[in-house]
């Protein structure tokens, strides 16, 4: 099928982020910020964290990990890993007034189940799945936060899908501030003026007044949408899409400068510093303590 293939980089991607929260390696799991019992779990072990410091243990593996992301992928993450990308493809398939009600009824179920299930993973990997499954039985905070965050992302891909990865997205926002010239990009070309003006790339674009044909555009998030109605239009011809992306290496998007590799390391090295101070048994004031015997 077309779709999984133009999206199997995400689905690889997505597996593994979805499966992590229920591996479990003896008695701890593979990865697990764990706040009910202030422990972080990895790779089958434990240390235990007051929760401050689990805290900002996320926040210091979420901002390094995105500033990363953002140097190396750039945007390619957005047109290709982001989950707003594939629901953007998905709903593509279903949305408009040609398509039967069944079938936009079916996809508009699958997208809500697949919102659900991607919220629920990633509130799993602050909360075990078997104690986050009885928080949603017994509709405790856990639980009331899945529902939440689920209503609230499947409300984002039906009605500002664009409009949030154009102006909110903070990963957007890094993207666009950090001083990249090289990066990986959708650019439109027609030097023969094949173009026949029809505006479906513009039509299909989730960001808002967003015209590939007009030039760079920072907030483009390489979706791709346009590229594949421009080779339907030009399907019969012998001419392909007047839209393309760049064929370079995704670990390139980002840019090939050696000051780009050198933020890398350091953050890496700040992020792993700052990991190792959180995680000394010294800073567990505040802690249950309830796991003491794992030292």
């Amino acid at each position: 099928m077309k779709f999984l293939r133009d999206n199997r980089l995400f689905l690889a991607f997505s597996i593994p982020l979805v499966a992590i929260p229920w591996i479990t390696i003896g008695n701890f799991h593979l990865l697990l910020f764990n706040f009910p019992h202030n422990r972080f779990e990895f790779g089958g072990f434990a240390v235990e964290m007051e929760t401050y410091a689990l805290i900002g243990t996320v926040v210091t593996l979420g901002l390094g990990t995105t500033l990363i992301a953002a140097l190396s992928l750039s945007r390619f993450y957005c047109g290709t890993l982001c989950p707003n990308t594939f629901f953007a493809h998905l709903f593509s398939l279903v949305k408009g007034k040609r398509r039967r009600f069944v079938t936009r009824l079916i996809g508009f179920i699958l997208i809500a189940v697949l919102s659900s299930a991607l919220v629920f993973s990633v509130v799993a990997y602050g909360i075990s799945t078997a104690e986050l499954i009885i928080a949603l039985q017994t509709l405790s905070s856990a639980g009331w936060l899945v529902i939440v965050l689920s209503i609230l992302m499947i409300a984002e891909v039906f009605m500002i899908q664009g409009w949030y990865c154009a102006y909110l997205c903070p990963y957007g926002a890094i993207c666009a501030i950090l001083p990249i010239e090289d990066r990986l990009m959708y650019t439109y070309t027609d030097p023969e003026h094949h173009c026949t003006g029809c505006g479906r790339c513009v039509k299909i674009c989730p960001i808002p007044d967003l015209d590939i044909r007009a030039g760079f555009d920072i907030r483009c998030i390489q979706c791709g949408l346009c590229e594949a109605v421009c080779e339907k239009t030009f399907a019969k011809l012998p001419i392909t899409s007047l839209i393309h992306l760049p064929n370079r290496s995704f670990l390139r998007a980002g840019g090939k400068s050696r000051g780009i590799f050198i933020a890398i390391v350091m953050i890496i090295i700040l992020m792993s510093g700052s990991i190792f101070f959180l995680s000394d048994t010294n800073r567990l004031d505040s802690c249950r303590l309830e796991n003491r015997f794992l030292y």
